[in-house]
């Protein structure tokens, strides 16, 4: 019979989270793992498998739990363009809020893995096309609302917003200004007028 765990395993795939996200896949060693998530190597090995395996719950933790509950926003009844803008601003407030300024571990990863990394590459890409998919239905709703003209595409909208608000973020986490990264959102949502 096995010895039930002494640690929770939500509460450290949330603590490695933290560790990948500040630091990238490549940087971060089990060492700095074992530390944060305050395990030693057979519990990690055991519970997670090794780095990757882990890495890959990270990202699946982060996508559900915090991009999905900040998307999650965006279901709220009444005009559709106002809380996408209201969206879109408390999300490039937070990360430029954030000293630590680590960005959007999708984008992060996607730059730093995508490229070699086919079954991460597919995890990142199915959340970038829940954001685009999220963006979308607001989009549609304000269509079918009045609030966008009949030339305006949904879908195109909704992929320029993914796009735009990645790049912000990359700009965030790059050290731009909080006026240019500001600026850069502002043009890019006046395509909403």
């Amino acid at each position: 019979m096995s010895r039930p765990k002494e640690f929770n395993p939500d509460d450290a795939v949330e603590k490695a989270m933290q560790v990948f996200w500040h630091k990238g896949y490549g940087a971060t060693s089990m060492e700095d793992l074992l530390s944060a998530m305050d395990l030693n190597r057979g519990s990690l090995y055991d519970t997670f498998g090794d780095k990757r395996q882990l890495f890959l719950k990270v990202v699946d933790r982060y996508c559900t739990n915090f991009v999905g509950a900040k998307f999650s926003l965006l279901n709220q009844p009444g005009p559709a363009i106002p809380t996408l803008r209201r969206f879109i601003h408390g999300m490039i407030e937070s990360g430029l809020a954030d000293p630590q300024r680590r960005g959007c571990l999708i984008a992060n990863t996607v730059m730093e893995l995508a490229p070699h990394e086919n079954e991460i590459a597919g995890t990142l890409c199915q959340a970038l096309k829940m954001a685009e998919d999220t963006f979308f239905q607001v989009l549609a709703r304000a269509k079918q609302q009045g609030e966008l003209t009949e030339d305006k595409d949904p879908r195109a909208l909704a992929r320029f917003l993914t796009t735009m608000l990645q790049g912000t973020i990359v700009m965030i986490k790059s050290g731009a200004s909080a006026d240019a990264v500001k600026q850069t959102v502002e043009t890019a949502l006046s395509i909403l007028d």
